[in-house]
């Protein structure tokens, strides 16, 4: 495994930038990676727009910027940098931005031959056309996000599957309850590509979910049905999910209906039999929504689908056949979210586990409210007190 590379990017006479230097390599000795770390001085106001420096220190791994959205950004000067988190203003960044950025690289290094050998070639040419890279796979796509907006993003992608669309003043509220402020969340979700929104503040995309009509219905047990963004979302729904999935769809040329069934374990079956997929790209500089999700669609025949990419010079794209399109979903679809959701239990089951695996019943409502009446047993630890450490003991709640 290659050690992971660091620059800080500074100016003389900058306060910070050693302490960040000492943060660093602190941090890489905790996680025993060792990073090469490299000092770049930047020695004028002309040179910064040419280094892209965003103020002193600034801190990249891997040639990455690793404040959330900062890539984005274009305003480079030759100034101090002011970081914000979740713990306010610093003038060094969060320290748990260098720790997932480095673990994100060492884990990116350590997948690199496994991944690429483990994928059929159709589906690595069409991921290396529709321009999605490593950062978009894996743990890496949520790595830079608080534990709250991750938590978040989870609440969404359930609501999605259990209710539908969430509207802002739900989402707004939810936020609330973790702790956290709705429009800074749902920004930084924005920044890692997972959610965004339309000019009227509600959520158009939640991947794998659409708020909006698209080509491609997924429907679950019970009949609930949600929009995928595109073809590989859709059959990717049941894996990441665990649950069975009907998929509905048409070919853009014939507008012949395909459809598809998929298992809990990416096990798929579709009509007609010479239904393929093309994968590819129409802008590699924008988010997947707009530059890949178009291109990524069923088709009745290859011939169709040959014959679609031949009317649109314009997308850089391949044919690539269902079994290799379903094929990886119950391996890439977990990998690119590695999504824990809510899985429903009856009281039978409920009293099993506590009897067999002495599991704790935890009630998140406000102290408040548990007061005035609560479950048997249960403990109460506040949704926005829920943590790494109140998880571990949960017994220490109030009943």
């Amino acid at each position: 495994m290659s050690r992971p590379r660091v620059e800080i990017l500074y100016f003389d006479g900058c306060p910070n930038h050693e302490a960040t230097r000492a943060l660093v390599e602190r941090i890489g000795a905790e996680l025993q990676l060792d990073p090469e770390v490299e000092l770049i001085q930047v020695t004028a106001a002309e040179a910064a727009s040419q280094l892209r420096f965003l103020g002193s220190p600034s801190v990249r791994v891997n040639a990455r910027d690793i404040e959330p959205g900062a890539d984005e950004r274009g305003d480079f000067v030759f100034s101090c940098r002011v970081y914000r988190s979740g713990q306010g203003f610093a003038g060094q960044p969060d320290e748990s931005w260098i720790r997932e950025a480095l673990t994100e690289a060492a884990s990116a290094d350590g997948r690199g031959a496994d991944a690429g050998s483990e994928l059929p070639a159709g589906v690595a040419a069409a991921l290396a056309t529709a321009q999605i890279p490593a950062s978009k796979l894996g743990p890496a796509r949520r790595a830079r996000l608080t534990d709250s907006e991750r938590e978040l993003y989870l609440w969404i992608l359930h609501h999605f599957r259990t209710r539908g669309l969430p509207r802002k003043a739900e989402t707004r509220a939810a936020a609330e309850l973790l702790g956290i402020v709705g429009e800074r969340a749902l920004d930084a979700l924005a920044r890692e590509d997972l959610v965004h929104r339309g000019p009227d503040g509600e959520i158009t995309v939640a991947y794998p979910f659409s708020g909006r009509p698209t080509g491609h219905r997924v429907r679950f047990p019970g009949g609930h049905e949600v929009n995928a963004m595109c073809a590989l979302d859709a059959l990717g729904i049941a894996p990441m999910f665990e649950a069975p999935i009907d998929v509905d769809s048409r070919d853009p040329v014939s507008g012949h209906e395909i459809r598809a069934r998929v298992a809990p374990d990416g096990a798929a079956e579709w009509w007609p039999d010479s239904a393929v997929v093309v994968g590819g790209v129409l802008d590699r500089q924008s988010h997947s929504c707009r530059g890949c999700c178009p291109v990524l669609n069923l088709f009745a025949t290859a011939a169709n689908g040959e014959r679609w990419l031949a009317e649109h010079p314009e997308v850089r794209g391949n044919v690539i056949s269902m079994d290799e399109a379903s094929w990886p979903e119950s391996r890439l679809r977990r990998r690119a979210h590695e999504v824990l959701m809510p899985t429903p239990i009856d009281r039978r089951e409920l009293q099993r586990l506590q009897a067999d695996e002495q599991a704790q019943l935890v009630e998140v409502l406000p102290a408040a409210e548990c007061e005035d009446e609560h479950l048997p047993g249960a403990v109460n630890i506040p949704l926005k007190e829920v943590n790494a450490d109140t998880a571990r003991q949960p017994g220490a709640g109030n009943r």
